[in-house]
């Protein structure tokens, strides 16, 4: 049985007549005709009794109408919840951020998000120090490195970079002189856990001006060793650790940036410029559910307010 055909039969019912209902789906009359008549040759019995001025069901055709009025009626419901789904996300998200990143710009973007979308469920949760190992286990994890990521079946888009420098007290400045970099190794840093080097971008001098034109060409990356007592995952705690003279840290230049102005801070010179930090996203596979794809549109929509941050 044709579902169609059975819809069709129902709302010409409900309209009195093939020319009114007709004009009420949008059809030809001839069209509906043809399907009301589709309708009797399948079930083999008369359904409409089709008089000159309106249209009445016969015996056959009333218990037929009884019984599947409400069923077509259901199954509009159902269109309609399935559509308002459709336009409507919901569901669970699950997101993984960085210890510490944009904490309070992530926390008002979050904010306007679930406004936006009442019927999204959002979990946030935080990974501190390497790369996390349960990406797989969120929707989308956005990590920030400053090596090229490791080999995965997961897939990685870059949303911005973020400018490093190396700092200490003024205290400690005064007696740090870094003509190379491999002077690093003589002084005492602040690590993240399980950090052993740090990376550089190194260049030809003779080429400076080339590039500066164009800052990936003739740049190497060069890992420095680099020695320290204490080691901590998070940027606040290893801040506060430079400040209160304990050695270097390795931080992006928009968490030191308010710490110099204050003069708690000083950046120490270098050679070359530390490697920026990247800011990728991973999501486990390209057809995106709609939810996770408004949450990530979302973000690089408004990816400049970290940005202007930085």
């Amino acid at each position: 049985m044709k579902l169609d055909n059975l819809k069709l039969f129902v709302k010409t019912l409900q309209a009195g007549s093939v020319t009114q209902a007709a004009k009420e789906l949008g059809m030809p009359k001839s069209s509906l005709s043809r399907h009301l008549t589709e309708l009797e040759t399948e079930f083999n019995i008369r359904l409409l009794d089709r008089r000159p001025r309106n249209l009445a069901a016969t015996e056959a055709g009333q218990l037929l109408y009884n019984q599947a009025a409400p069923l077509m009626e259901g199954l509009d419901d159902v269109s309609q919840f399935m559509e308002s789904w459709r336009n409507e996300p919901r569901g669970s998200l699950k997101i993984l951020l960085p210890q510490e990143f944009f904490t309070q710009q992530i926390g008002q973007l979050t904010i306007e998000f679930m406004n936006l979308y009442k019927e999204i469920c959002l979990t946030i949760n935080h990974y501190s120090g390497e790369l996390p190992n349960n990406s797989r286990d969120y929707d989308l994890s956005i990590v920030v490195h400053d090596r090229p990521l490791p080999a995965s079946d997961l897939i990685a888009r870059e949303l911005m970079s973020l400018p490093q420098g190396i700092y200490c007290s003024p205290h400690c400045a005064a007696k740090i002189s870094i003509s190379e970099l491999n002077d690093l190794t003589h002084y005492s840093v602040i690590r993240e856990n399980n950090e052993n080097t740090w990376q550089f971008i190194k260049r030809d001098k003779k080429e400076n001006g080339a590039a500066r034109k164009n800052p990936s060409r003739l740049a190497d990356t060069v890992s420095i060793p680099v020695n320290g007592r204490l080691n901590m995952n998070s940027s606040e705690m290893r801040l506060i650790g430079a400040i209160r003279g304990l050695g270097m840290i390795k931080l992006p230049q928009y968490i030191a940036d308010r710490h110099l102005r204050l003069g708690a801070l000083q950046q120490v010179n270098t050679p070359y410029p530390l490697e920026a930090l990247s800011v990728s996203v991973l999501y486990p596979t390209r057809m995106m559910p709609r939810k996770t794809k408004l949450f990530l549109d979302f973000i690089q929509d408004n990816i400049g307010r970290l940005q202007s941050v930085v």
